[in-house]
């Protein structure tokens, strides 16, 4: 996945070497992160990368089932576990988003659903999605982004389809 910071640079999930790249708008390689591991700021297959409003740095870090917060400069300043991405599967890729509100938004593919964290504390706040082909169910969801008006985008991609959602009004108290 990539992301791209207020000033233009680039950032990218390397994901087969565990780590983040930082290049800047002209393509020059800058700086890395990560390496190996279960510490903060290492990562077991990192896909998703997002950046919030205020500049932090949010990883999907899929082998170890967690999503890391980092601030501007990329120090680590918060984790939380997610109860999903328990696969090493192939089509187990999730991605991740923030909106506005400051929430952090990510898929779970094998699991069928979308879940929405508080990007201050990592606290669920709400979680949809189940197998099936309805307008409430995945077959696989994978990219996801968030458009100016707030509305969720989400790749549902075994059911060949874009689904576009309102996501609730949720109080994230920051």
């Amino acid at each position: 996945a990539i992301a791209i910071d207020s000033e233009g640079n680039l950032y990218v999930t390397d994901t087969g070497n565990k780590r983040v790249e930082k290049f800047s708008p002209d393509g020059q390689f800058l700086q890395l992160w990560g390496g190996g591991g279960i510490v903060p700021g290492k990562f077991e297959e990192p896909v998703g990368i997002t950046i919030d409003t205020e500049g932090n740095f949010y990883v999907a870090d899929t082998w170890n089932r967690r999503v890391q917060k980092f601030d501007r400069d990329f120090n680590p300043v918060l984790q939380w576990d997610v109860a999903g991405w328990d696969s090493e599967s192939v089509v187990n890729k999730p991605y991740i988003t923030t909106d506005p509100q400051g929430r952090v938004i990510i898929s779970d593919p094998e699991g069928y659903r979308v879940i929405a964290y508080n990007g201050s504390t990592g606290d669920v706040l709400v979680t949809w999605g189940q197998f099936g082909q309805d307008l409430a169910s995945f077959g696989l969801p994978v990219g996801l982004t968030t458009d100016a008006q707030g509305n969720l985008l989400v790749v549902d991609s075994d059911n060949n389809r874009v689904m576009k959602f309102q996501i609730p009004a949720i109080q994230t108290e920051q």
